[in-house]
């Protein structure tokens, strides 16, 4: 199976090479830099972006400014950084599975190969979670149970067009198993509903409800991908994915783009300053309070993160989504 990414254009090699090329221009940024989300305010990626923002501006000594572009299902800020001007002042904060997940599932009017990869800050896996009145305490007890009552659980997701309906329909397809599998409208509709013992089990990014998650009244059952980075120890040992039958890596990386046509050595002095907000003390307290401690991986290793998860989140859209019972 052929999938078209990010290597059709060569954008990692870009990555690579600007990495070990001097900054050619000693007053970047000349302007306010701007970082596109876009989620409306409040969420878990607008969170960490103007952590981040806060951060690079302190590094940079000039304004950084989130900016919500958030119409169209978020196509706006999409559309937007995909044609800004290539001066590395306009960047675009997304999570991996966030732009994965819309273009595998919909038409949208944009691609992964309309963008460069700067580098990746934050890394959360995707968990399932359950109200302590459900009585479970890891997913083998889910499985046994949904596997007793066919059709009679069920799992909420934020959407049919994210990370979180992936893993639930790679859970139920691994195992043989049968769910109702339950959209809400986004993260916030979908706590509450976790949180009201209204679905069976919620699939969400963690770190959302781990203020419930220390008080005991929402149990972690499993995740798509390892906890160990995260501040709450009790639950760094969670079973993953791959301990369910489920051998798949499922979660968001969260990083920054610019435009496709942005050149090399730009790319590196926009790269170097968010590398410097990455790493510096201030968005480690962030990440501290938040939930994960965060990550700095180069544009190089996020565009490979990339390719990995969209053609791993096709197989399972073949596998399990397409495919008629």
């Amino acid at each position: 199976m052929h999938y078209k990414l990010l290597t059709s254009l060569g954008l990692a090699g870009i990555v690579s090479m600007a990495a070990v090329l001097p900054a050619q221009a000693a007053d970047y940024p000349s302007d306010t830099v701007r970082v596109v989300v876009p989620w409306r305010a409040g969420g878990g990626t607008d969170t960490i972006a103007r952590a981040l923002a806060a951060a690079m501006e302190k590094a940079a000594g000039k304004a950084v400014v989130v900016d919500n572009l958030t119409a169209g299902g978020g196509n706006a800020g999409h559309v937007h950084v995909k044609r800004a001007k290539p001066d590395g002042l306009t960047m675009l904060l997304n999570g991996s599975s966030d732009i994965n997940t819309p273009i595998i599932f919909r038409k949208v009017p944009y691609a992964l190969e309309d963008y460069a990869c700067l580098g990746a800050v934050y890394q959360t896996p995707t968990w399932a979670l359950a109200h302590k009145q459900q009585g479970m305490t890891d997913l083998a007890q889910f499985i046994a149970k949904a596997k007793a009552e066919p059709g009679k659980l069920t799992i909420g997701v934020g959407s049919l067009i994210s990370a979180h309906y992936v893993m639930a329909k790679a859970l139920l397809g691994r195992n043989g198993i049968n769910a109702r599998v339950i959209p809400f409208d986004g993260g916030g509709p979908l706590k509450k509903a976790i949180l009201g013992n209204q679905v069976t089990i919620g699939i969400i990014h963690a770190p959302v409800l781990l203020d419930a998650v220390k008080k005991g009244d929402i149990m972690v059952l499993g995740a798509g991908g390892s906890l160990s980075n995260i501040t709450h120890e009790p639950v760094r040992n969670t079973k993953t994915l791959d301990q369910y039958n489920t051998p798949v890596e499922i979660g968001t990386v969260r990083g920054l783009f610019v435009p496709k046509s942005t050149t090399a050595s730009v790319i590196a002095q926009a790269a170097a300053l968010v590398e410097k907000a990455a790493k510096s003390d201030d968005f480690k307290a962030f990440g501290a309070k938040f939930g994960f401690a965060p990550i700095w991986w180069d544009g190089k290793k996020f565009c490979d993160f990339l390719q990995k998860e969209n053609a791993q989140y096709r197989q399972i859209k073949a596998d399990f989504i397409d495919k008629k019972k």
